[in-house]
């Protein structure tokens, strides 16, 4: 019982790789095509010349039988044209591995412009061990980017092709039974358009255009209701708006239009915001957390709460209504509702919370005039909060500042303030103080080498200046 089921088992395997090797074979015994191209790609039924040339060349390791083979050309509406290809070689050679098949269309003048694939019937090779066997009907290649008319043959008259291609798609608003976008997630995520007395619609937003090089034309037949601008639409008062949006005629296709009728009614209504007010408070005290009222419109139900955002993030900040407090000064808090299908949006309203920080003191002393010989100064201003002090001069003709020293440059009065900037619970201060900056500077002298030829001199003076004739040695 055991060797007969391993004699089956033995079998079925044999069976099955003979019937994988046979189907190996069969496969790879069809003739194969090389080449399949026509002489033109589009014509002109007004040319004088509308005749394409085709060839196509097969090859197989057994020779090929056939003589010809059919060539058929075919447009989307199933009408069509045919025509023989035949083998070249004359006489026949069936023991050629490759062969050459040509033939040719002349297009009648009532010929139907369009876009015609072209194909050919399989051929066969040479009968061996009692099997021929055809190739594969071939079909023309990808021939150029034009949607719709990417392969085949273009027909044309007077320079037209009128391909009655979906140039236009849409519109992506309302009931869209049986509207096609190409790209569906773009435009059907498009927001309804609000069609009430006083808005703006922007149609290519809504209306996809296929092709490249195009834009959307917009026109409309009812103007006392709907204007259109551009490529949107004005709306102006309440009606039936029809409006046309529209491709012109191209080369490659044929004008397309998209008649629609909307209802425009009144105009939304205005809405106001109610704000409360919030009560200062103590930088002292930071941080600071409070809870705000709600805020809604009277356009919307209360339901429906407009938050507020901090526009001041480095004094506090806010979540939904709970506020924040971590810096001195003025909270600035703005809500604005964004309407909806019936209510405009709200203005934009500030709600502002002043945190007040504690004032504090400069104590600052100036001697009255200090003598320009001491050349600098040591500046000694204190906050009472303890916090650093910068300076600052004016005017800087007459002495400037490095840090805390003053530099004197010049006899005349000089301004100087002391500023502490402040912190989260301080409040900034800043104090000024003028001193008299008094004595005289002694001159400075210099010498300078001029030269006349191969005569030199040396000149000293506060501003020395060559003889005439006599030039600066540099």
């Amino acid at each position: 019982m055991r060797k007969t089921t391993h004699w089956v088992s033995f079998l079925i395997t044999f069976s099955l790789l003979i019937g994988t090797n046979l189907t190996m074979v069969t496969a790879a015994e069809k003739p194969i095509v090389e080449i399949f191209s026509a002489s033109k790609t589009e014509v002109d039924l007004n040319d004088t010349n509308v005749k394409i040339d085709f060839e196509a060349v097969f090859s197989h390791p057994d020779g090929i039988e056939s003589l010809s083979t059919k060539l058929l050309l075919t447009n989307s509406k199933n009408n069509s044209i045919s025509s023989n290809l035949t083998r070249v070689d004359s006489p026949v050679n069936y023991s050629s591995t490759k062969v050459t098949f040509r033939g040719s269309v002349i297009l009648p003048r009532d010929f139907t412009p369009d876009v015609y694939t072209y194909s050919l019937d399989g051929v066969y090779h040479n009968l061996k061990n009692g099997i021929r066997i055809s190739s594969d009907i071939v079909s023309g290649p990808k021939l150029r980017n034009v949607k719709g008319a990417e392969s085949g043959i273009i027909v044309r008259s007077n320079g037209y092709l009128d391909l009655n291609y979906s140039t236009i798609n849409g519109p992506a608003y309302g009931y869209q039974s049986g509207v096609y976008f190409e790209n569906p997630s773009k435009y059907l995520s498009q927001p309804t358009p609000i069609w009430k007395v006083g808005e703006v619609v922007l149609l290519e937003k809504y209306f996809e255009l296929t092709i490249p090089d195009t834009e959307l034309q917009v026109s409309s037949k009812s103007p006392l209701v709907c204007e259109s601008v551009g490529k949107t639409l004005k709306l102006i008062s309440a009606g039936d708006c029809n409006y046309e949006v529209s491709l012109p005629r191209t080369k490659n296709y044929l004008a397309k239009r998209i008649n629609q009728t909307v209802q425009i009614t009144s105009a939304r209504s205005s809405q106001k915001l109610f704000v409360g007010t919030v009560p200062n408070q103590l930088a002292s005290k930071l941080p600071i957390t409070i809870k705000l009222d709600s805020v809604y419109s009277s356009g919307l139900s209360v339901a429906e709460l407009v938050f507020p955002s901090s526009i001041t993030p480095e004094i506090c900040d806010v979540a939904g209504y709970t506020l924040k407090l971590f810096g001195g000064g003025t909270c600035l808090l703005t809500y604005k509702s964004e309407g909806n299908s019936s209510y405009l949006p709200s203005d934009v309203y500030t709600q502002t919370i002043l945190i007040e920080r504690q004032n504090q003191t400069i104590t600052y002393l100036l001697p009255q005039t200090v003598d320009i010989t001491v050349k600098t100064f040591a500046l000694t201003a204190t906050a009472s909060g303890g916090g650093p002090i910068t300076y600052s001069t004016t005017p800087n003709e007459y002495c400037s500042i490095s840090g805390s020293t003053l530099n004197l440059l010049k006899p005349g009065n000089c301004s100087v303030t002391a500023t502490q900037s402040g912190t989260s619970i301080l409040a900034p201060i800043s104090a000024a103080a003028t001193i008299m900056i008094v004595g005289s500077v002694a001159p400075v002298t210099k010498s300078i080498i001029c030269v006349k030829g191969k005569s030199t001199k040396k000149i000293k003076g506060v501003s020395p200046k060559c003889p005439k004739g006599y030039k600066i040695k540099k």
